[in-house]
């Protein structure tokens, strides 16, 4: 069996008062509602007055800023001698970047992972079975490499014929 609360009817006589939570009246009269739809409304009128009151503040703003808005496009272009030398300095920065990115691409770059090796490892298993199976390699394998060599590689960079070197000291030992 469920006991029944005793004392319910205290809040309704508190809020038929004006006395719970200081709540204004409704000019209905009948019984007042219960006090969680008196909060309810009491936080939706509170809501709807801020809104209200923001929205006007807002209108306000844009026409007062609509007028200065259009007084800021009369002003005249501030001074841009500065900007060229910015620019320069700019660009010559990127050129750096640039060939900084390019020395180092040249210097090789690493596997990254097993998937790439294995990858490597394929083509050039390909490659090297393609090369035994060549007919100049089978005839002569050393000139056939030298062959391929002179006509993939760059040509070397020619030496300097030595010149005529200046005298150089020769320091004695001085005997005393």
């Amino acid at each position: 069996m469920v006991k029944r609360k005793i004392g319910g009817g205290k809040r309704y006589k508190a809020a038929a008062n004006g006395q719970a939570h200081a709540l204004p009246q409704p000019e209905k009269e009948g019984p007042a509602p219960p006090l969680h739809v008196q909060k309810k409304l009491a936080r939706k009128v509170n809501f709807l007055t801020k809104v209200s009151d923001t929205a006007s503040k807002l209108a306000l703003n844009k026409l007062s800023s609509g007028v200065s808005k259009k007084l800021k496009r009369k002003k005249p272009l501030p001074d841009l001698s500065s900007l060229g030398a910015v620019l320069e300095e700019e660009a010559r920065r990127a050129s750096e970047r640039a060939r900084d990115a390019v020395k180092r691409k040249q210097r090789g770059t690493a596997v990254k992972s097993a998937k790439e090796r294995q990858y490597i490892l394929k083509e050039e298993s390909k490659r090297l079975q393609q090369v035994l199976h060549h007919k100049l390699y089978k005839e002569d394998p050393i000139a056939a490499i030298t062959n391929h060599l002179r006509r993939t590689l760059p040509p070397p960079t020619p030496a300097k014929p030595p010149g005529p070197k200046a005298a150089q000291h020769v320091p004695t030992s001085k005997r005393s």
